[in-house]
């Protein structure tokens, strides 16, 4: 029988590595051009600035948490206290959905990200699917990477967080270079007007539009807490790093807003059809640049596609623990990695890839709800543990119980945002969005009712053990 856990050997630094590859993935070098266009430099700038502030009061929640019950899983262990198998059972539902949906959409997009730098890579058109040409090349280069990563992950959190680690700090660096540089040449002329909007009342909507887009900016923090039964140092430096990582994000996001709006005028700049990237080589005349800056891009594809595999197979394996699904996917291999887990993200990536964008695209537009969803239950959760058991963890919010009341309202906030606007999008129609939500939950719900008699096959006292299987992996640790 079985009696290794999972093994402790992820440091503070690799969880920054983990938490900030995740949060800054590639999305800023496609979408800048539609917020600057949307509200302005300076108003996107504050609208990113203050949804960090909301963000990072949710964060300082997910570290107390995790410090109290480091299991993994993380927000499925913080809900099975909070209401107990059904709630955990349904945070890891929708958590898996989440990140084998998001995993597949990098295996799908890398190829067409290593086609900004080698045009001729994707290869000829196999077919169309949804609107959306599926190309060799690009099938390929996500089937290879899929296998890679995969591989990498089995190898343990050892391997996955150095390489990981190695990787982030590199794209650091470069980040840094081309800020720097875009900030040396930058006019300060072209961040007129400052916030987009004719009017009063347009310039507030301007800015409330970005503002709503908070969950999409900063969503991948909370990989973290998925594997804070592998960490190899104390809750707290844990807590410290996951911290840092938002605070970086921010700063990042911010500088790259206000650095590369200053390069050229508005109309140009939302002109371009990849604008933190082109906007080197239309105002500096520096293809080198915009080459840097895409190899950043893609760099940060590959971190963020490594975290969410790290996080989707801890909470699988974390459900095979407790018994909330097949038994098996909650062992581990030879190097104390989740094996199995990790395969099943790997191959439904690998399913996915012939399908193309135009299928995966409508479903990770239901992660903000998702992940503000399973916010709001984590500072739920905490208020929960602050009230039986106020002994301070390792890591503790500060300011007590008023910031963990704020950042619980902000949860709801973000959720409820992230849930009613597809509606206003639609038209007033039913957006696909609920109907995506609404036919997971109720196959969830089904699957539920059909294999509850075998969740009963351990008492809820061995299912709490199970769940805190940090507690039950002192021993073997490796250095």
């Amino acid at each position: 029988m079985q009696t290794e856990g999972l093994a402790r050997a992820i440091s503070g630094p690799q969880f920054f590595a983990v938490a900030f590859g995740c949060i800054v993935g590639v999305a800023w070098i496609v979408v800048l051009g539609d917020l600057v266009g949307r509200a302005g430099p300076v108003g996107t700038a504050l609208a990113l600035g203050l949804a960090a502030c909301a963000i990072l009061l949710i964060a300082f929640c997910y570290a107390e948490m995790a410090a109290r019950q480091p299991g993994a899983g993380g927000e499925l262990v913080f809900a099975y206290g909070l209401a107990g198998p059904p709630a955990a059972y349904a945070a890891g539902w929708t958590l898996g959905l989440v990140y084998t949906a998001a995993c597949a959409f990098q295996a799908i997009s890398m190829g067409q990200l290593t086609a900004l730098l080698f045009p001729a890579i994707e290869g000829p058109v196999l077919y169309s699917l949804l609107g959306q040409d599926v190309r060799l090349g690009s099938v390929l280069i996500g089937g290879g990477l899929v296998i890679a990563i995969w591989v990498l992950n089995a190898l343990g959190a050892r391997e996955s967080a150095r390489v990981q680690a190695w990787i982030t700090y590199a794209r650091l660096t470069l980040m840094g270079g081309f800020l720097v540089v875009a900030l040396m040449y930058a006019d300060p002329v072209n961040l007129q007007p400052l916030i987009a909007g004719e009017t009063s009342p347009a310039k507030l909507a301007a800015f409330l539009s970005v503002l709503a887009t908070a969950p999409f900016w900063f969503g991948g923090f909370n990989v973290v807490v998925t594997a804070s039964e592998e960490s190899a140092t104390s809750m707290a430096v844990m807590g410290r790093a996951l911290i840092w990582a938002v605070v970086a994000a921010a700063i990042f996001y911010i500088m790259l807003v206000l650095a590369v709006g200053a390069l050229l005028p508005q109309a140009t700049l939302v002109s371009l059809e990849l604008p933190a990237a082109q906007a080197f080589e239309v105002a500096l005349q520096s293809p080198l640049m915009t080459k840097l800056v895409l190899i950043t891009a893609v760099l940060g594809s590959l971190t963020a596609w490594n975290s969410l595999v790290l996080a989707g197979s801890r909470i699988f394996f974390a459900l095979g623990r407790a018994r909330l699904c097949p038994e098996s996917l909650g062992k581990v291999n030879r190097h104390r990695a989740p094996g199995r887990a990790v395969a099943l993200v790997s191959l439904a990536s690998l399913l996915a890839l012939p399908l193309g964008r135009g299928f995966i695209f409508p479903l990770v537009n239901v992660t903000s709800a998702c992940f503000g969803l399973v916010y709001l239950v984590t500072c739920l959760a905490l208020i929960r543990e602050r009230r039986a058991s106020p002994l301070a963890p390792e890591f503790s919010v500060p300011g007590g119980l008023p910031t963990i009341y704020a950042a619980t309202a902000a949860a709801f906030l973000i959720s409820a945002v992230a849930i009613i606007q597809p509606w206003f999008a639609s038209g007033g129609e039913i957006p696909p969005e609920w109907i995506m939500l609404g036919a997971w939950g109720s196959l969830a719900l089904g699957i539920w009712v059909v294999r509850r008699g075998r969740f009963h096959t351990i008492s809820e006292a061995e299912r709490s053990t199970l769940m805190q299987g940090a507690a039950h992996n002192k021993g073997g640790d490796l250095p």
